[in-house]
């Protein structure tokens, strides 16, 4: 199963938040960060969340559904 980055995120949490709402219609997802360099609120970190290739547009539509314009990749 090949996964696709389809949202960059300020923080963790906003990550962790919108994969409940993506595990809530079954879509697994995976979350990227670089807290453990930096840990967490570091400098120059990113966090980005990414979904099986063939989920991508259910899992934008739910993103953009819950939270409106969502910045995607």
């Amino acid at each position: 199963m090949d996964f696709i980055r389809i949202a960059n995120f300020n923080n963790r949490l906003e990550a962790e938040t919108t994969g409940h709402l993506l595990d809530a219609s079954e879509i697994p997802f995976m979350i990227h960060s670089d807290d453990s360099i930096f840990g967490e609120g570091g400098v120059g970190a990113y966090v980005f969340l990414s979904v099986p290739e063939d989920l991508k547009d259910k899992a934008l539509a739910v993103i953009e559904g819950a939270m409106g314009e969502s910045e995607t990749v």
